[in-house]
């Protein structure tokens, strides 16, 4: 199947409300159902590879994919912070602590891992279904009772970090699974992700209650819509769909920095669009600096590339 360019400009906008959550500007519950909309798409277009892949190719692919981005921000927030202690003598202690083993030093990078392992389980939901005779509704309805149970222990809340976070993406997870499971990626399919998502929302309504429900419908509706309205890929969506992922590692930096400035106040909407706007400037910075950077002598050059 061809590439769907409007998933591609999605995910652009939901690294634009994930920093709008992490600004607090107005509307930040709806931005951050940018995560779980990510998760349902690297959940769903995982699936194709792994059914095709060794489980070694396909875990170092997914590696490079996420976990190295994870050690080189890992080591660029970890120096900040150290910048940090010995500018302002804050104690070590205070920047550091036992969870940041498995988020990085900064919280947002726990993402990455928890996603690497995501990918491990599409692997293996990959291989079950190639071992066990299961039928897709089956799995679908296992999977459905998984996501309700999930949302449930996350608004009981209490939770420690990262735990915490693991748990509130588990749903989009699940979600992911399912419409992996379903084939939803073509236009006559939009109304059956509809169905899943508006059954899975009512029932946790009705269930436990409304915490995390908010993200999870908004993150199914957008994909849905995806899914109804898809547009060919251009050079433009590839670019977003690139860009995201930096938005996504570089905006606390940049929020951080324009509080410290004093661009904008905390909590506003000019705040939040200085995180949008500095962000993708040192995107495009970083961008520029590759794409002109002079090359190693010796280097091989393709003179037929434009």
């Amino acid at each position: 199947m061809g590439r769907n360019g409007t998933f591609d400009h999605a995910r652009l906008l939901a690294a634009f409300g994930i920093v709008v959550f992490h600004a607090g500007a107005p509307g930040a519950a709806i931005g951050y159902a940018g995560l779980p909309f990510f998760l349902i798409l690297l959940v769903l277009l995982a699936l194709p590879a792994a059914e095709c892949m060794s489980f070694t190719d396909f875990a170092a692919l997914r590696a490079r994919r996420l976990l190295r981005p994870w050690l080189i921000w890992s080591a660029v927030y970890a120096a900040l912070k150290l910048a940090e202690v010995a500018v302002t003598g804050t104690p070590m202690r205070a920047e550091f602590t036992a969870s940041m083993i498995l988020t990085g030093p900064a919280l947002h990078l726990w993402f990455l891992p928890f996603a690497f392992a995501a990918s491990l389980w599409v692997y293996g939901l990959a291989r079950l279904r190639q071992v066990l005779p299961v039928p897709v509704q089956t799995l679908c309805a296992v999977l459905l009772l998984a996501a309700l149970a999930l949302l449930s222990l996350h608004q009981r809340g209490g939770l420690p970090v990262p735990l915490a976070q693991w748990v509130f993406a588990g749903p989009a997870v699940c979600l992911g699974s399912i419409f992996a499971l379903l084939g939803t990626r073509t236009m006559q399919q939009a109304p059956a992700v509809g169905l899943v998502v508006a059954g899975l929302v009512g029932a946790a309504m009705l269930i436990s209650g409304p915490g995390g429900v908010l993200q999870i419908a908004v993150a199914g509706t957008v994909f849905a819509l995806c899914t109804a309205y898809p547009r060919p890929a251009t050079p433009l969506s590839r670019w977003a769909a690139e860009a995201a992922m930096g938005v996504y590692l570089v905006h606390p930096l940049v929020l951080s920095l324009a509080d410290r400035a004093g661009i904008a106040e905390p909590g506003t909407v000019p705040m939040a669009l200085a995180g949008i706007a500095g962000s993708l400037a040192l995107i495009a910075g970083w961008q520029a600096a590759l794409r002109y950077a002079p090359l190693p002598p010796g280097t091989w050059v393709n003179t037929q590339r434009p």
